[in-house]
């Protein structure tokens, strides 16, 4: 379920998934019950989304297959639902993102993150609180 591609510029889940793919997934989210294709598009149609059935159908196929939702038949019909909340999504996401500029840029990373937080105290504190709950917990354990 890694992602090989952040668009930074992006908001939500369309920083790793396509459009419509990201589109397809909140409206999964917002439903918060197992929802039929027919379902998913109704929704993607109040929210002025005008997704064709087809097309709807193949992307529900495509997130089940990276994983990011779950499928069962209910009669003729399947029923999709989200494999992940949208918060443990997201953590994800920015853990995969994270990790990767760890490993390859972490000097530039750890300078960038430091210079950001210092111009926010409030952010800074939250992070040095963070920090010192992890330290905690490998200690304890």
């Amino acid at each position: 379920m890694e992602s090989k591609i952040f668009r930074p510029g992006s908001q939500g889940s369309a920083a790793v998934l396509g459009s419509l793919e990201s589109a397809v997934m909140n409206a999964v989210w917002e439903i918060d019950a197992p929802a039929t294709v027919g379902e998913v598009t109704e929704h993607l149609e109040r929210a002025g989304q005008h997704t064709h059935y087809s097309s709807a159908k193949t992307t529900l196929n495509t997130l089940t297959g990276k994983g990011y939702l779950t499928k069962r038949s209910i009669g003729k019909a399947n029923a999709f639902a989200a494999a992940l909340s949208r918060e443990e999504f997201e953590r994800r996401v920015v853990g995969g993102v994270l990790t990767g500029l760890m490993r390859n840029h972490r000097n530039p990373l750890m300078a960038s993150l430091a210079e950001t937080l210092a111009g926010d105290p409030a952010s800074l504190d939250e992070f040095e609180r963070l920090i010192a709950q992890q330290r905690a917990a490998k200690e304890a354990s």
